[in-house]
């Protein structure tokens, strides 16, 4: 039996026996998975006229609010669940979440060492903790969590990246590289590593492993512009202009780029090629919708050019 006769099942037989509230139980549970919040909730107001103080209603309640956006609502609900419940760590982690998401920075951290304080293993508290702290600007408690959600999920990629983004923040370049390896081990198809591994390579002065790491994220992922604006900036500095040529003709293969012409026009100002700039600034223009540069700079580059152009005529 699939979900959808589950469902059907279920609502035949609520409808011949309203009072079998197991059945609204399994309905309301499999109604948040298929995503009808109204209707779970619907079932979860008649359950709460029968059980007024039953938390986990209340919580189902306040993921209902969640997922349709009424996070006032959600809120509400939550706090409701947590006063009826006050050490379930489900409970006070979604209420963590929830104030995270509504920039409440001070009382999220409050619920989530609420649920380390009732469950001092879960990798998950001491993680989103981490990002607190982040976001709070305290690098040594951030450090702290994303090391502790490590030591209890080893295989959490995302929390050796984002220890490895705050020893990145505090120029410990040499720990930084050590947790971005970790993520290519345990999630080697994740770009966001190959390319901070290429920036700090870069600020070291490794240029060539830098040029490495970025060509990895674009076989990975060949349309990723940030890689292709620091590996060409890499290769300008370098007067390496015939190969930020070959890369940009490869990115512009696949799909023309306004950002990706724009970088060709200035390889071709490097190497005093006139005409192909012009032509490229042209394109980056014709591209305005794919361009991040500045598209009055790109046009006064060209109105510039053409003006130079007309003098030597």
């Amino acid at each position: 039996m699939n979900d959808i006769e589950r469902f059907e099942n279920l609502q035949t037989t609520i409808k011949l026996n309203p009072k079998n509230f197991q059945a609204r139980r399994e309905l309301i549970m499999l109604c948040l998975d298929l995503g009808f919040e109204k209707v779970a909730l619907s079932h979860i107001k008649y359950l709460l006229k029968i059980f007024p103080n039953d938390a986990d209603l209340y919580f189902n309640v306040g993921i209902c609010h969640e997922k349709l956006k009424n996070n006032k609502l959600a809120l509400s609900a939550y706090k409701k669940a947590v006063e009826l419940k006050p050490s379930e760590p489900d409970f006070l982690y979604n209420l963590a979440l929830l104030y995270e998401a509504m920039d409440d920075l001070d009382n999220a951290l409050k619920y989530f060492k609420k649920v380390i304080f009732y469950k001092n293993e879960d990798a998950n508290a001491f993680f989103s903790a981490g990002i607190i702290y982040s976001k709070k600007n305290n690098p040594k408690m951030a450090i702290k969590c994303y090391k502790k959600a490590i030591e209890y999920n080893y295989s959490d990629y995302f929390a050796h990246f984002y220890l490895a983004l705050e020893y990145k923040k505090n120029k410990e370049l040499d720990f930084a590289l050590v947790e971005y390896r970790k993520v290519l081990e345990l999630s080697p198809d994740y770009v966001w590593a190959y390319y901070n591994i290429a920036q700090i390579y870069w600020e070291l002065g490794r240029v060539d492993d830098s040029i490495i790491m970025l060509k990895k994220v674009l076989e990975k992922n060949p349309k990723d512009k940030e890689s292709l604006k620091l590996l060409c900036l890499i290769y300008f500095n370098n007067s390496r202009i015939n190969e930020a040529i070959e890369v940009l003709n490869k990115y512009i293969e696949e799909d023309e780029d306004g950002d990706a012409y724009y970088l060709m026009s200035k390889a071709f100002e490097l190497s005093d090629d006139e005409a192909s700039r012009l032509d490229s600034l042209e394109l980056a223009i014709e591209n305005r919708k794919t361009l991040t540069y500045d598209f009055e700079t790109v046009k006064s580059e060209l109105k510039e050019l053409k003006g130079l152009k007309k003098v030597k005529e």
